[in-house]
């Protein structure tokens, strides 16, 4: 039997102890390097799992945000109309109180008319410089001049005096203009005659 020529390689050598084996403490150096590599792979997936919890509540917060404002706004606006509704309602009551002192000469004045007169318009406007004074217009649908002097002592026993009158007369229609002035009860005395014992 006959060996063929062959080249071999033999790679072991002869010599021992040219690469000695490595410590046991670097043998742990590829497995921390794995080991660091699944960490980060495992903290990076908490860290995005956190960050879209972090999105789904900044989302809900605006929502919930929004939705507060959208409230607020429509507490604002029927806070207003309240306001405006009390303003009205402030206005009208002050309207009826300042009114009260002429209900009893519009009672008057409406008690005074005849059967064959009426009452076509009525103004009083109280004078802004001073309450006491009423400026008095009235139109009365009437054939005679009677029906305004018995208006005016119907006014009279009210204790107010006309100043300035203008009466036309025309079409079966007067027309009376007058400032009416409320005189004080201390005048009042004063004019009234002293009663008999």
């Amino acid at each position: 039997m006959q060996i063929t020529d062959r080249h071999i390689d033999d790679f072991k050598s002869d010599r021992k102890g040219i690469t000695p084996p490595l410590p046991m403490v670097l043998r742990l150096v590829p497995i921390l390097f794995y080991g660091s590599i699944a960490i980060a792979v495992i903290l990076s997936s908490l860290f995005f799992l956190q960050f879209r919890l972090a999105i789904q509540k900044r989302d809900g917060h605006k929502a919930q945000a929004s939705a507060l404002n959208a409230e607020r706004d429509e507490s604002k606006t029927q806070r207003t109309a309240l306001e405006a509704q009390i303003k009205r309602a402030t206005d009208i009551q002050n309207w009826v109180e300042s009114s009260r002192p002429l209900q009893p000469l519009v009672v008057e004045i409406a008690r005074s008319m005849a059967q064959k007169s009426s009452i076509a318009d009525l103004q009083l406007e109280r004078m802004p410089d001073d309450p006491s004074q009423i400026r008095l217009g009235i139109k009365i649908g009437t054939d005679s001049t009677k029906q305004l002097d018995l208006t005016m002592e119907k006014i009279a026993l009210l204790d107010y005096r006309a100043f300035s009158p203008t009466r036309e007369f025309g079409r079966g229609e007067l027309d009376y203009k007058a400032i009416l002035v409320r005189r004080s009860s201390k005048q009042a005395a004063e004019e009234q005659p002293p009663t008999a014992p």
